[in-house]
């Protein structure tokens, strides 16, 4: 049995912790619909709001995955007075606190080591991007028949 998973750190401001369904394509028994799956809930028990969707893109040895509609109520509200920079650097934050538990997801979801982490995020529109590289591309089917 796998050990917990250690908590989330204290969300950013605007954000909650609360436990939210999340919201993924319909194509979640892909490889890359799980992996938009798992990066939505993680979003989601942070920043408790269901209406991020998350596209991803898998091609060798780099995982891609495109989140829309990332902010909360809360960081709307500080975008429009003028404080988006604070939004950010909550969002930085958020990233740099969850990293392992981003790593985790991909590595479980690949089968392979995550050997570098990547996120930007945008105000507006309110989307991120997350960019892991891989330890090297999966063998395929005819590479593995070979001595």
């Amino acid at each position: 049995m796998p050990a917990p998973n250690p908590p989330l750190p204290d969300p950013p401001r605007g954000a909650s912790r609360r436990p939210h369904a999340a919201r993924a394509r319909p194509d979640e028994q892909t490889p890359t619909g799980a992996i938009s799956a798992a990066i939505v809930a993680l979003y989601a028990g942070v920043y408790g709001h269901e209406r991020t969707t998350a596209t991803t893109y898998l091609n060798d040895n780099i995982v891609v995955c495109v989140l829309e509609s990332i902010l909360t109520t809360e960081e709307d509200v500080l975008i429009a007075t003028g404080s988006g920079d604070e939004v950010i650097d909550g969002r930085i934050g958020f990233q740099t606190e969850t990293e392992d538990e981003f790593t985790a997801a991909i590595e479980r979801l690949t089968n392979r080591r995550v050997t570098a982490f990547l996120s930007a995020n945008q105000t507006t529109p309110g989307v991120a991007c997350e960019l892991f590289f891989l330890d090297s591309p999966p063998l395929t089917l005819a590479r593995q028949a070979e001595p």
